[in-house]
This record gives C-alpha cells, sequence and structure tokens, in this order.
C-alpha cells in the first residue's frame, strides 16, 4: 500500500504485522523502524532520503579496481581538498586502474611499484598525439598510489605498503617551475607594455600570488573596501592584500576589462584554466622567455618576499601557505647574498661591540 512519502509502502508482514518498506534507487529496499506519522519516522526516513546511493561494485573482490571504489568514498579521499584537487588525483588513479584495475592489491611488491613508475617516467604520445608521463608524471603517481596502498592497509587487506618500500624514481632533484628573476620580469614587462592584456596578467599573478586558476578569475568583485580579497580555489583559504601600486596602475590603465574578470578573451569572455594557460605560454615566448611560466610568477613573489626578510608568517599570509615546509619549496630561489647580507647585518647590529656614535 503506497503512503504519502514517496518511496514508503506499508503492508503487513507474515504475521500481520504492518511494516513500513523504503525503496530508492540504486539501494536496497530497507525495513524502516517506525510507521509513517509514528514518533521518529520523520527523521528515520530524511536519513534514507539522503542516504548516499549503495551501487553494487562489479568490481573483483581484493583488486585494485575494488579498493579504489572504496577509497574514492573513504575520507581519506573525499574529505580532502578542494573539488579541482580531487579530479586531477581521481584522473591519475584512473590512469592507474586502467592498466592494473583486475589485479589484486595483496600481490603487489616494492618490485612491482618500482617497474611501474619507472614505466611512467618514459614520455609516451596518445592517441590523440598528446605527450603524458616523465619523471614529474612518475612522481604524482606515487604520491597518489601510496595514498591508496596507506588505505589498503587501514583495511588490513596488506601488512606493509609497497610504495614505501620501493625505490623513489628520478635521481635528479625536482625543482618544478622555473621561479622568475628581476631581470626576466623586467624583459617580459619591456615586451608588454602597461595597457596591454598581457602586462595585466603578470601584475596580477606578480601583486597577488594568485595560481592560474584564481587569477583567471580575478576581478571587480575581489576588490573590497580598498583591498584584495579573494578565496584560493586550490585550499579555500580566504585572503586580504594590499592593492599594489603596480597592479594598480595595470588595471586602470586597460581600455576595458570584463564585468566579472578584469583578464577575458578576444570575445570579451573570462578564460577556461587551460585557455589562460596557453596564453600565458604565447606572451612569455613573445617576450624570449620560453621556460618561463604563469606559476613562475608565484614563485617569484616568494622570492622576493624572502629577500625582503619577511617573516614565515608575513609569508604564509601573502600566498596562502599552510606550512613551512610548502613555503620552502617557494623561496628556495631567495638570493643567497641578499640573505646573508640582511642576516649578518641583523646580528652584527645587535651584538657587535662597537656601537655607531
Amino acid at each position: 500500500m503506497k503512503t504519502r512519502y514517496p518511496g514508503v509502502t506499508v503492508n503487513p508482514d507474515r504475521h500481520g504485522k504492518l511494516r513500513a518498506r523504503f525503496r530508492k534507487a540504486g539501494r536496497k529496499p530497507v525495513y524502516m523502524k517506525t510507521l509513517p506519522d509514528q514518533p521518529g519516522f520523520k527523521a528515520e526516513y530524511q536519513a534514507l532520503i539522503e542516504a548516499a546511493p549503495q551501487i553494487e561494485s562489479r568490481a573483483i573482490p581484493g583488486s585494485i579496481s575494488d579498493l579504489l571504489e572504496r577509497y574514492y568514498r573513504a575520507a581519506d579521499f573525499a574529505g580532502k581538498g578542494s573539488d579541482n584537487t580531487r579530479a586531477r588525483r581521481r584522473w591519475l588513479l584512473e590512469s592507474f586502474r586502467r592498466d592494473y584495475g583486475d589485479d589484486q592489491v595483496s600481490n603487489f611488491t616494492f618490485e612491482h611499484i618500482e617497474q611501474i613508475l619507472l614505466a611512467r617516467t618514459e614520455k609516451k604520445k596518445d592517441e590523440r598525439g598528446r605527450t603524458f608521463g616523465g619523471q614529474v608524471a612518475a612522481v604524482k603517481l606515487r604520491k597518489e598510489i601510496r595514498r591508496v596502498f596507506a588505505y589498503a592497509k587501514k583495511l588490513k587487506w596488506i601488512g606493509d605498503n609497497p610504495v614505501d618500500e620501493a625505490e623513489k624514481v628520478g635521481k635528479t632533484k625536482l625543482k618544478g617551475f622555473h621561479t622568475w628573476t628581476e631581470e626576466e620580469i623586467a624583459q617580459y614587462q619591456a615586451k608588454h607594455a602597461i595597457g596591454t592584456r598581457a602586462r595585466l596578467a603578470l601584475e596580477i599573478i606578480l601583486w597577488t600570488g594568485q595560481r592560474r586558476g584564481d587569477a583567471r578569475l580575478f576581478g571587480p568583485k575581489h576588490i573590497v573596501n580598498g583591498k584584495v580579497n579573494y578565496t584560493t580555489g586550490k585550499t579555500g583559504t580566504d585572503l586580504w592584500l594590499p592593492i599594489a601600486r603596480d597592479m594598480r596602475r595595470a588595471i586602470d590603465a586597460m581600455p576595458s576589462v570584463g564585468i566579472t574578470s578584469y583578464l577575458v578573451t578576444g570575445t570579451g569572455l573570462p578564460f577556461s584554466k587551460v585557455g589562460f594557460g596557453n596564453k600565458m605560454r604565447e606572451w612569455c615566448n613573445e617576450a624570449g622567455l620560453p621556460h618561463c611560466a604563469a606559476h613562475g610568477l608565484r614563485k617569484a613573489i616568494a622570492r622576493r618576499m624572502a629577500e625582503t626578510k619577511l617573516s614565515d608568517e608575513q609569508m604564509k599570509a601573502v600566498g596562502g601557505w599552510k606550512d613551512t615546509q610548502m613555503l620552502r619549496v617557494y623561496t628556495e630561489a631567495a638570493g643567497q647574498e641578499d640573505l646573508a647580507d640582511g642576516a649578518i647585518r641583523a646580528i652584527d647590529d645587535r651584538y657587535s661591540t662597537e656601537k655607531d656614535l
């Protein structure tokens, strides 16, 4: 017998007692503890409505596919990072699943992991002619599958994490994106004058430290009470920054900007993330800087702050970095001579026995 609650029917069981049953697509039918309109029914009904679908898995039990399906639903994955971050992580794991989805998790050894990662270091082309693989790709894959096998260990499917025992791929230290020097910044500015989109892009990233995904969407709504205010797309950090004079001049010099974002395409629309990255690549090439990229400007502002002898807390407040270890990745290009000069001057001023009169 249907009720006024969608998915709920009430019928007598074999003993003649009325029982409420809940049905929902993707879930197994559930007998409810209470009948409609009895105390506690609405709370129980709402909980069943909101529960995630119980989709039956076709994965081989104990396989990589089985593990990944569990991992995606677990807090170890679902509860960490932004949607964009999870999408990138999932893309890497799915590339791993394509080759090893049916293999048993318990059969993987450190030797298997090393072979997989070494194979990933080789650059290849897919069916569409796009290049994939390389040392950076292997390092990123290692990071993700290490998390997955750690989850398998929590499930007690394995005793040890084979990724921990595998050698790290590559012998050369990865430095990531090149940090722009002051000479390179000046070279770009000489090519792209104030009043151009290319110049505006540089000044926005250089003076806010935004990632390209945030910079492409940066617009009038992010200027609040005379300050820059935006929420980072990657970590969800809410940042407030003063408006640097060079960035303000670059904005004011533009003949026109977008309604929602300062940087727009030729058709007046905000850039896509990939589109903006490609445009920055084009602008850098035009300036004779093929080795420079948008993210290197984020590292440049970190270098500038380090060379200005700002504190770790000040630098983290500008770039939104959560920990000092990550900050070090961005400030490692700071000039040793400048930093040493500031350090010696500071301790000389404090401890010298010959004080200036």
